[in-house]
């Protein structure tokens, strides 16, 4: 908790990071912070010894936030999947309270894959391959639990799955429980509101562990993506089968006001 004023405080929720799991979390970097964030997704579990349980086959980010100011987050990256570009805004409208029970941000951003002869020629515009979205995030924490809910809109770039775009709600669901100050573990379940989206819906459980200098969160889905497109509408695996995707998001901090302390 940080001291507001004598009647209120501000209080934090109990996210350690930026992404909850796979989707975002309520929480933003600091005013002149910046993150460097190494996402990796391992392949498919079911592949057992052969495969090494997926560590053969991965799929990678790298992304950068940095806080421009207290309430407002600029964030882009690279993922190996589609050879795909992400961009997204982060801004805070307002911080839970001992008056105020919640705390509400807004994330909107879009994705654009450059992968060559992929698509057809018919679909490989920018405008035909750009995905765009904006949630509201809600969150609200009481004492070592908090609770965030995510509802959505987002339009597809061209799908060739599915032959065409899809334009869509969608709804984040998750909650996070603090073990101790440096350890806490997530839950997080996606929902895109459109029949004609393939697979299962995202399933996610995660545990963060701040070791001081980074935040370390392992995680196992049914879902091997990470940027909001591919997270939402290429659910790949299964948890009843046993068709999950072990991984994790490395986050380091920099104080890009101070000397940099490696």
């Amino acid at each position: 908790m940080i001291c507001y004023s004598q009647e209120e405080q501000i209080i934090k929720n109990n996210f350690q990071g930026t992404r909850l799991v796979n989707g975002h979390s309520a929480n933003l970097a600091e005013k002149g912070e910046l993150q460097l964030l190494i996402q990796h997704r391992f392949g498919n579990i079911n592949g057992g010894f052969y495969e090494f349980f997926g560590l053969d086959q991965a799929s990678m980010r790298l992304g950068f936030e940095y806080g421009f100011g207290k309430n407002f987050n600029l964030g882009f990256g690279r993922s190996t999947y589609l050879k795909t570009y992400d961009l997204f805004a982060k801004i805070r409208l307002i911080q839970q309270t001992t008056s105020f029970p919640l705390t509400a941000v807004v994330t909107t951003g879009g994705s654009f894959p450059i992968i060559k002869d992929y698509f057809p020629e018919s679909h490989d515009s920018f405008s035909d391959k750009f995905s765009g979205n904006v949630q509201l995030h809600l969150a609200s924490t009481i004492k070592k639990f908090s609770f965030q809910v995510s509802p959505g809109y987002m339009r597809t770039g061209f799908l060739p799955a599915e032959n065409e775009n899809i334009s869509m709600f969608t709804m984040a669901l998750g909650g996070s429980f603090s073990i101790t100050k440096k350890l806490s573990t997530n839950v997080e379940y996606l929902v895109p509101f459109n029949s004609e989206v393939p697979g299962n819906n995202p399933l996610s459980i995660g545990v963060d562990l701040d070791t001081g200098g980074h935040l370390f969160q392992i995680v196992l889905s049914n879902n091997q993506r990470m940027f909001d497109q591919a997270i939402y509408t290429n659910t790949g695996g299964d948890w009843m089968e046993g068709s999950l995707f072990l991984g994790f998001n490395l986050i380091r901090e920099f104080d890009i006001n101070k000397p940099l302390d490696f």
